[in-house]
């Protein structure tokens, strides 16, 4: 007779005794509950190591993402100051060119004045010897003075000779028109050195005196009245 094969056993007995005791505590356990017991623990360990993988991927993930935008930051931050610095050098160029501008504009503007300045005639008309003017004749309209051989009678303001002409009195009368209702005139008992349209400068000669003929008028208009020279002239010239 053949020998009957032996059965695995499907129950295993756990024998537990405590130190120092003599007690002994027996437990059965049965081989299905030990397989579902190591199938559980495998699991477990599989899904926590696949956890842990998981996990791991993530936070490498999330590191690479958060150098990422630290370096983006650094580029902000870097392209930040470069803007600020062209900002400051835009506005430092602005206030230069406002400043040579409002230079400019000043320069032009003390230009402007002193060139309308320069067409009031409110130099002195005569250069070399001469005595202190005649108070102003309000019925004549003029001032005299007693004049040099060789004296100079000059412009007293920029402008435009509009007139030479014979003056009824002897002589010659010189106009000249100084382009503001200004009209400063000239009356002299000798060959006028200048023509119509010239235009002059203050202290350009009109006339030279000779010693024959002392006396030199001159008178000033504005929007066609006579007013005193006095009232304008400087003595200094």
């Amino acid at each position: 007779m053949e020998e009957k094969k032996k059965k695995k056993p499907r129950r295993y007995n756990l024998l537990i005794v405590p130190e120092g005791s003599g007690d002994v505590r027996q437990y059965h356990i049965a081989l299905d509950f030990v397989i579902i017991l190591a199938a559980i623990v495998v699991c477990v360990l599989f899904v926590g190591l696949t956890y842990i993988i998981k996990a791991s991927g993530e936070i490498e993930d999330d590191r690479n993402q958060i150098l990422a935008l630290n370096a983006q930051l650094e580029y902000v931050t870097s392209s930040n100051i470069i803007l600020q610095a062209e900002n400051e050098q835009l506005q430092n160029e602005l206030l230069e060119a406002k400043t040579s501008l409002d230079t400019k504009d000043y320069v032009e503007q003390q230009t402007d004045t002193a060139n309308s300045l320069s067409y009031i005639p409110t130099g002195f008309p005569i250069s070399g010897q001469v005595s202190q003017p005649s108070d102003f004749d309000k019925t004549k309209g003029y001032i005299t003075f007693n004049v040099g051989d060789g004296t100079k009678i000059a412009a007293a303001g920029d402008g435009s000779v509009s007139k030479v002409v014979s003056d009824e009195n002897g002589g010659f009368r010189v106009e000249i028109d100084h382009g503001n209702e200004y009209i400063s005139i000239y009356r002299y008992n000798g060959e006028p050195l200048l023509t119509e349209g010239t235009q002059v400068l203050r202290g350009t000669a009109v006339f030279t005196c000779t010693g024959d003929e002392p006396t030199f008028t001159y008178a000033i208009t504005f929007k066609g009245d006579a007013i005193d020279p006095n009232t304008l002239m400087k003595i200094d010239g």
